[in-house]
């Protein structure tokens, strides 16, 4: 138990900088351990097909860090994924391949990208000004495929969990299956609005949209006929879903303005299992670590339990400020916030109730973009490194 006098300077802590919510201790409680893996991947914008933007084993930064190196590149317009030892940057003025281990520049491709994501070593870039999906060699950044689409792109390619397709979405709302290796559409979905979100599990695939629509579609296969993507349900939300998180049995959904959702998936057809109104609305982006639902917003950042929905802790800021999406690692959860980038305990620190201590870990002055954790370090997109933009390595 801590001291008295940890606890008094704690709750001073609490109301300095807008701490509130329950208890990381309470009967809800999830343990978090620090990862033990060092070589890790963030292959994709939310880790994994499933978006879960957490890797349970993965090392991190517990304490404050020292600099690895730092490159410039032009502004980051989509998050940074790293995959075969190498940082993807997708910056206003190419998409930059940079070697993880001392950020020498390994290619450039001469694109406008918004989002990339890495699978079986290929780079899929969907592209902003001319709409279009590029697939590129991860070691030489030559184009393997590019498909000309009708509308543009708000969000990264999303390669299928079992590797035979890479779906993409664009603001038309035409949801495409594409074939790996030559691009070829297998199979093909149109949504009422723009897509901005998506996420999968095994062979299902969850869209969010910019009306505020989310889809479980189904992957069917047979030998028989052509495969397609059949819907198995529709579900109108609160705002445009600016994330999804895939989980068993059920998907998570973060609206703009409207909370976040726990939704029933399969043959429960969307029904609302929670809805925590009072939920940020998050920089694109939801944590799913063990029981536990986290998002940063201008608000701040705040964790609730998977299971119900209830608040589990929450730190506010004193003003709306720019925030980052979040990751997380092991026990601990990052986010770029009011031009600092800041650790938090993943489990909430220590205290009962609103009495808490020890949430944040550490914190750096640094103006965040985006982040990406892999190799035992933070991958950190910045639009202010010595007066130029770039990408610093912190371990």
């Amino acid at each position: 138990m801590p001291s008295r006098r940890r606890l008094l300077s704690g709750i001073a802590a609490v109301g300095a900088a807008g701490l509130a919510g329950c208890s990381g201790n309470g009967p809800n409680a999830t343990t978090f351990s620090p990862g033990r893996e060092s070589n890790t991947e963030w292959p994709l914008p939310g880790h994994g097909p499933r978006a879960s933007g957490y890797v349970a084993d993965a090392v991190a930064p517990r304490t404050p860090p020292t600099e690895r190196w730092r490159a410039e590149t032009g502004l980051s317009v989509g998050r940074i994924v790293v995959a075969d030892g190498t940082a993807f940057v997708p910056a206003e003025d190419g998409l930059y391949a940079l070697r993880l281990r001392d950020g020498d520049e390994r290619w450039r491709a001469s694109i406008r990208p918004y989002g990339v994501s890495v699978a079986d070593g290929v780079a899929y870039v969907s592209s902003r000004d001319e709409p279009a999906v590029y697939a590129l060699e991860v070691d030489s950044g030559e184009e393997r495929w590019r498909v000309e689409t009708s509308g543009d792109f708000a969000a990264a390619p999303l390669p299928a969990p079992d590797g035979d397709a890479v779906i993409v979405g664009d603001t038309d709302g035409r949801v495409a299956a594409l074939a790996p290796r030559t691009g070829e559409p297998r199979w093909t979905f149109e949504a009422f609005t723009g897509v901005y979100s998506l996420a999968a599990r095994e062979d299902r695939i969850y869209v969010g949209t910019t009306g505020g629509e989310a889809y479980e579609l189904h992957v069917v296969e047979n030998e028989d006929e052509e495969p397609r993507g059949v819907p198995l349900w529709r579900r109108k939300l609160p705002g445009t879903v600016r994330a999804l998180t895939a989980a068993p049995g059920s998907v998570y959904a973060a609206t703009f303005g409207g909370g976040v959702l726990r939704l029933a998936t399969g043959a429960a057809a969307g029904r609302t299992e929670w809805h925590a109104r009072a939920a940020p609305t998050v920089t694109d982006a939801l944590v799913h670590a063990g029981g536990l639902v986290a998002g940063a917003g201008s608000e701040g950042v705040s964790a609730f339990d998977g299971g119900d929905g209830d608040r589990r802790w929450r730190v506010a800021v004193d003003r709306v400020a720019p925030v980052s999406p979040a990751v997380a690692a092991g026990d601990t959860l990052y986010a770029g916030v009011g031009g600092a980038l800041r650790a938090y305990a993943l489990g909430g620190g220590v205290g009962v109730g609103p009495y808490r201590v020890d949430v944040e870990r550490w914190r750096r002055s640094l103006s965040v973009r985006n982040l990406a954790i892999a190799d035992g370090a933070l991958v950190v997109a910045s639009d202010d490194l010595d007066g130029s933009s770039g990408v610093v390595v912190l371990e």
